[in-house]
């Protein structure tokens, strides 16, 4: 044996030692890291399990599964989320989940399942599901901004911010998006008086990652006045919803006009009187439109408007701050088109 082993003031002994030592703690990590996977996926499954397939039309569970399903039932999952259906989407959703054993291949569909949960307004579901998928590839760019969504949906404003820390670090632009964050923040503090949340407001005007619209539209609902002091010429028409449907206590004539785009927006509106020796241009087609057939004798004319996202091309009847459908930020476009005014009409109910 003496022969076989080295001696202990040996330094082959020490070798030995060292290489003995790195394979118990080789091994140790390898145990111990299929441990902790099989924990991660028992709390999965325990979370999903949750969610019985029986709540929904579609009775697949019973349905003998074949690898060749993956793809046709995933597109069938998306289209059912894409039309609103989302029960269904749901259940096409764990039942892959459940019969696909491995994490990779189970990355995509989790997200799908997450968005699927957002857009049908399980926050909570959403978000554990985004923090499964981020707990195993926490460089997952798509799940990090889906949970920040999560969070500013939950306004968990604070958490929100958090997330665009790894995004930074990603090399994602993330400048809008903390504006965006922060604007929130400041609008929803209900601990800052009036006057200073109006004065921090003017201040961020100043800074080009902040929503323009937004700020002006809080302006107006907080001080009148300053809204109207910080209107800018050239971006009316990213506010001309909002300043078609003020009232009238809400107007500020010096300032309409002085200016003639703004004396135009309010003479088709028909606040102004017309005056034909002195008819104001605003070079916006449908402002325009109203103003020529008002001289025309024509006014029962209206302005409709309807939303859309310059990012996914969706199209909305009401305005938005986040796309509903692929939620991004300071993408709104304002569509007006001219219409029929209809006069409203009152009936007594007694």
């Amino acid at each position: 044996m003496d022969n076989i082993l080295p001696a202990y003031n040996d330094p082959l002994f020490s070798i030995l030692v060292i290489v003995i030592l790195i394979l118990i703690v080789a091994i140790s990590s390898y145990v111990m890291g299929n441990i902790k996977e099989e924990r991660k996926e028992k709390s999965l499954k325990h979370f999903l399990n949750r969610f019985s397939t029986q709540e929904t039309f579609l009775e697949i569970e019973e349905m003998p599964f074949e690898p060749k399903l993956i793809k046709p039932l995933k597109h069938l999952a998306f289209a059912f989320k894409n039309q609103g259906e989302y029960q269904k989407a749901i259940n096409l959703n764990l039942y892959l989940i459940d019969n696909i054993s491995n994490f990779q291949e189970k990355k995509e569909i989790l997200e799908q399942l997450g968005e699927t949960y957002l857009k049908a307004g399980f926050l909570k579901r959403a978000e554990t599901i985004f923090l499964q998928i981020l707990h195993k590839y926490p460089r997952n760019i798509e799940a990090l901004y889906y949970i920040g969504v999560v969070y500013e949906m939950l306004n968990e404003y604070d958490k929100a911010l958090e997330t665009l820390i790894p995004l930074t670090l990603l090399g994602e632009e993330t400048n809008y998006l903390e504006a965006h964050l922060k604007l929130n923040i400041l609008l929803n503090n209900n601990e800052l008086n009036r006057i200073d949340k109006v004065k921090r407001l003017e201040e961020l005007l100043e800074n080009r990652f902040y929503d323009y619209r937004g700020i002006i539209k809080a302006l107006f609902q907080l001080d009148v006045e300053s809204a109207w002091r910080n209107i800018e010429v050239s971006k009316v028409e990213r506010i001309l919803d909002i300043l078609w449907f003020l009232p009238l206590s809400n107007l500020n004539f010096d300032i309409i006009l002085s200016e003639k785009i703004l004396s135009a927006i309010f003479f088709a509106k028909g606040v102004l009187p017309l005056q034909k020796d002195n008819i104001p241009k605003s070079n916006i087609f449908v402002i325009d439109t109203i103003v020529s057939a008002k001289i025309g004798g024509s006014d029962d004319i209206d302005i409709t408007f309807s939303y859309g996202c310059n990012r996914c091309r969706q199209h909305f009847p009401i305005p938005f701050t986040r796309c509903p459908q692929c939620y991004a930020i300071d993408a709104i476009q304002i569509k007006e088109t001219v219409a029929k005014k209809y006069k409203e009409k009152g009936y007594s109910l007694l």
